[in-house]
């Protein structure tokens, strides 16, 4: 499960900070942050509450649904990851971290296809949930993603 999780959250932050930085140094990161409940509850919403309801929502019962509806035919997986990514992007759009249209496309594309994927690579794993294996995952990227710009703010690296 570890293995599964950590693999897929290595590759999202390889690929997602990266472009998260190149969106914010051109103008594109959005501005309008109003969070203002502190580090730590930041800290648990991201770590341990968002993982969770996110996987659920957007991960397992999408997946779920698309399967019941249309069983395994070759458009399945292709319309599951829609059905994933697709409300992913909106709820990373705007809100609490301000981001915008861009950030959110990059978060929901690359972050939620990572998840997908990972949910399909747990699945085939006998003993493994792959629930439990996406939250992990989600989990590992977003603590990622603070400790590192925790730290860049704190050495006056980050604003």
């Amino acid at each position: 499960m570890f293995r599964i999780a950590g693999r897929y959250a290595l590759i999202n932050a390889l690929i997602a900070i990266p472009l998260h930085l190149l969106i914010d140094a051109a103008g594109f990161g959005g501005t309008t942050a109003t969070w203002k409940y502190g580090a730590v509850v930041l800290a648990v919403a991201a770590v341990v509450v968002a993982p969770v309801m996110e996987t659920f929502l957007h991960f397992w019962l999408p997946i779920v649904v698309v399967r019941k509806v249309l069983g395994q035919r070759s458009v399945t997986p292709f319309v599951a990851w829609l059905a994933c990514v697709g409300p992913f992007i909106y709820e990373h759009y705007g809100g609490d971290l301000g981001r915008s249209a861009l950030t959110a496309l990059c978060t929901g594309v690359v972050g939620g296809s990572c998840f997908y994927f990972c949910f399909l690579t747990a699945e085939r794993d006998a003993g493994v949930s792959p629930f439990w294996t996406t939250a992990l995952c989600h989990a590992l990227f977003n603590g990622t993603v603070l400790v590192v710009f925790g730290l860049a703010y704190v050495l006056g690296l980050w604003s």
